[in-house]
Order: C-alpha cells, then sequence, then structure tokens
C-alpha cells in the first residue's frame, strides 16, 4: 500500500515532469521547429478543435460539435505532417511571411490512468500570433490531451489524442495554419 506522503511525491513528480513536457512542446512550435514537434506525436493520434456553438444556459452541454460534428481541426498524424511539409515549401500563403508565435500553456492538471503509463492532461492555452508588421491575434481555450510514456526517460511522451476547445465561437484570425 502506497502511503500518503508517497502518493502526493508521485502527484508531484507527475505534474512536474508532465508540465516540462508541455513546455518543450510549447517552445518546438514558437522556434517553428515542427519536424521536431511531430516526433511528440503518437502515429494514432487526433488531433480536433470542434466548433463551438453559441447556446442558451440550459443548453450548456451541446456547446460543442459532437465528434461527428463540424470541426476546425480533426487530423491525424499523416494530416499534420502534411501540414508541416507545405510550410516548409515556403509556398504556403497562409504563411507568408511566416508566423511569429507564443503558446502560453497554464492551469496544468494531471491525472494517472489505470495503466501507469498513460496520463490524462487538461490545461489552458493562450496563443498570441503576429505576421508581417502589423497583423496579430489571439486564441484562447482549454486543452485535453492524452499522452504515454515510452520509455522510463524523463518528459519521453507522446500525445496520442488532442481535443482543443476554443472559447471563440466566431474566429476572428484570417486561418488557422497554426498548431494549437
Amino acid at each position: 500500500m502506497i502511503s500518503e506522503s508517497q502518493l502526493r511525491e508521485n502527484l508531484l513528480t507527475d505534474h512536474f515532469e508532465v508540465s516540462q513536457f508541455m513546455a518543450r512542446e510549447a517552445r518546438l512550435l514558437d522556434e517553428r521547429k515542427f519536424d521536431e514537434w511531430l516526433t511528440l506525436l503518437a502515429d494514432e493520434i487526433r488531433y480536433t478543435a470542434p466548433v463551438r456553438l453559441a447556446r442558451m444556459p440550459r443548453e450548456e452541454s451541446k456547446e460543442f460539435e459532437p465528434p461527428t460534428g463540424g470541426a476546425h481541426f480533426d487530423e491525424s498524424k499523416e494530416d499534420l505532417a502534411q501540414r508541416v511539409r507545405k510550410v516548409a515549401t515556403g509556398r504556403a500563403w497562409s504563411e507568408v511571411p511566416a508566423s511569429r508565435t507564443r503558446h502560453l500553456i497554464t492551469n496544468i492538471e494531471v491525472e494517472r490512468a489505470e495503466e501507469t503509463d498513460t496520463f490524462f492532461v487538461r490545461s489552458s492555452f493562450l496563443l498570441y500570433r503576429t505576421r508581417g508588421t502589423t497583423y496579430q491575434d489571439m486564441f484562447a481555450g482549454a486543452r485535453q490531451d492524452l499522452l504515454r510514456r515510452q520509455s522510463p526517460l524523463f518528459g519521453d511522451f507522446l500525445i496520442t489524442k488532442r481535443q482543443i476547445l476554443l472559447d471563440q465561437t466566431v474566429l476572428l484570425g484570417n486561418n488557422l495554419a497554426v498548431f494549437l
């Protein structure tokens, strides 16, 4: 049986390790190291951002499109890799000039699944993007991730699932050619 202090220590260790992983992921995206970022994604990843709907309070449970409904993103690893390859050509007009981004990841909650190598992670994010000399926009929301440990090495996780819950019902940005 695990003691209360050992349980607390395990929770703190898990939280620190996952938080460091997520900070590294954000840095890779901000530094436009997209090929390296792809290595953090499991082959079976599902990367989704369902459309948010404006609902009355009594209909809050229907605030997001269901899995079979509309989505800003519903991508596999190959879809994400294709987007990365397109940006690398320099011909992705939505990224000429290239976006400069800052991913802020906060309010990280980590829950170890019954399998000791899997973690449910909830977080909040703010993505600031600027392009050219005057264009700028922001995206805010929550993320729900499923991470799987690859090896005993510190922070060696793969993202097997990411659901992005944008706060905005109407996206004012010119495009969503960024990774959230």
